[in-house]
């Protein structure tokens, strides 16, 4: 299951290049997308928390993935963006991100996921 949500997101992404317009593009659709398959998503949050303590391949699994965005949001910042900490902005980023979708799972009849996506993303870039 991880695997293929992993493949679906990496095609979606694939899809918008073009450095940070690019990356913004590509994540206000990545939310898109998850509010039309809201199960995958709360699938993905509940196995991320369920595997936060403890050795495990799960929890390697999503610490690389955390790990791997973290790294191309900074590249793509740092190129387009010197002025920034780009290791510090990937991190926030990433860090509202997974707690936008939390949000989002919890009360999905008053958070648009898309619309927050913007709002932050257009605030900080």
């Amino acid at each position: 299951m991880l695997d293929e949500y992993d493949a679906r997101a990496a095609a979606r992404v694939t899809k918008h290049v073009g450095g940070i317009k690019g990356l913004v593009d590509a994540l206000v659709a990545d939310a898109e997308y998850m509010t039309s398959e809201r199960g995958l998503a709360l699938l993905h949050v509940v196995l991320q928390a369920e595997h936060l303590s403890g050795e495990s391949p799960v929890r390697e699994r999503f610490r690389e993935r955390a790990s791997l965005l973290r790294h191309h949001i900074s590249d793509t910042i740092r190129r387009e963006r010197p002025d920034m900490d780009a290791e510090a902005v990937a991190t926030e980023l990433l860090a509202f991100l997974e707690g936008a979708v939390t949000l989002w799972l919890l009360d999905p009849g008053t958070v648009d996921l898309p619309a927050l996506y913007r709002g932050c993303l257009d605030r900080l870039f």
